[in-house]
């Protein structure tokens, strides 16, 4: 990608890589990654069920837009990075990325559309059972961190988030859906503005039986490399997905899961389930470790096609 950073960033980054190379990859001093920004994690200052999220709370979550529809959430690591699912790239779709607003439409003075310069998604990325399902999206241009629009850190491969711990999730869902029908979408409307709720964490394979006992299902469902959320009555809806799944640690926040899919919206007793972010810490380092390498003339390949998502995706 042609000028793909400024000199000093592209500098900086590759030390951060040669440096990460030079360590015994098994040592974690931190819970954070070493991919994550200088100060990520901070913010000045509230999805089905959920409540309106207020200005400056969430800076580094993103809508991720085609045509001026929001389509997926996502959220911000790096100045030209962000982090979403997978199954939102639906094909050669010309996308762009809106921050530091709570609205997903309307435009005010600190809000900010960037252009999508290219996409990669995981090579694994299996759009029948939803693994692997994360993906980074390159900004045409850096963007400049203020009290609204600042990254969210990344934790270490070894971090470990207890099941119970509560963590947050904002989006711009829909704000209901279909109570007893999993295949049931109501007419219900898409938020505007920013919703949030809170979540408590289960471990994936608690999650995996709860799921299977409610569906009555001999197929595993929820497996290694995701986790869940729940909270009776709010959880992820359709426009969700891609957005981040956060927690607090040591006045830090942290993003540990990616929207990826549910069973209806809100319903009582089914967890949504998020891509686990720790788990995937390696392939994002390498992803961004590759830009380090690249010429004038490398670029980010498309992988996302479009495929059939499956009645559990809420894209």
């Amino acid at each position: 990608i042609e000028n793909c950073y400024p000199t000093f960033l592209l500098h900086q980054i590759c030390l951060l890589f040669h440096s990460y190379r030079e360590r015994d990859s098994s040592f974690t001093s931190s819970p954070f990654s070493l991919v994550s920004q200088p100060g990520c994690g901070q913010r000045s200052m509230r999805i089905a069920g959920g409540l309106p999220a207020a200005e400056r709370k969430w800076p580094w979550q993103v809508s991720l837009q085609a045509r001026d529809r929001h389509m997926c959430g996502g959220s911000l690591i790096a100045s030209r990075w962000v982090l979403t699912a997978a199954h939102c790239i639906i094909g050669h779709e010309e996308y762009t990325v809106r921050l530091g607003d709570t609205h997903s439409h309307s435009h005010s003075k600190t809000t900010l559309v960037v252009p999508v310069e290219d996409i990669v998604c995981h090579r694994f990325y299996d759009a029948k059972t939803l693994r692997h399902d994360i993906a980074l999206v390159l900004l045409s241009f850096s963007v400049n961190y203020s009290s609204y629009i600042q990254p969210v850190c990344l934790p270490e491969r070894a971090f470990h988030v207890e099941s119970g711990t509560e963590c947050w999730v904002a989006g711009w869902g829909r704000l209901a859906g279909g109570e007893t029908d999993p295949d049931f979408v109501a007419p219900a409307p898409v938020s505007v503005h920013l919703q949030e709720t809170k979540q408590l964490i289960l471990h994936y394979k608690k999650c995996n039986q709860i799921l299977l006992t409610r569906l009555g299902s001999l197929r595993n469902l929820v497996k290694k490399g995701m986790l869940c959320g729940y909270q009776d009555g709010k959880s992820l809806c359709k426009g969700d997905s891609g957005g981040p799944l956060v927690c607090e640690l040591n006045a830090t926040w942290v993003q540990v899961g990616i929207v990826s899919w549910g069973i209806g919206c809100g319903r009582k007793n089914y967890p949504g389930v998020y891509t686990e972010v720790s788990f995937y810490k390696d392939w994002v380092i390498g992803q961004l470790s590759q830009a380090c390498s690249w010429d004038s003339a490398g670029f980010f390949p498309l992988l996302c096609l479009l495929l059939p998502l499956g009645v559990l995706v809420a894209p």
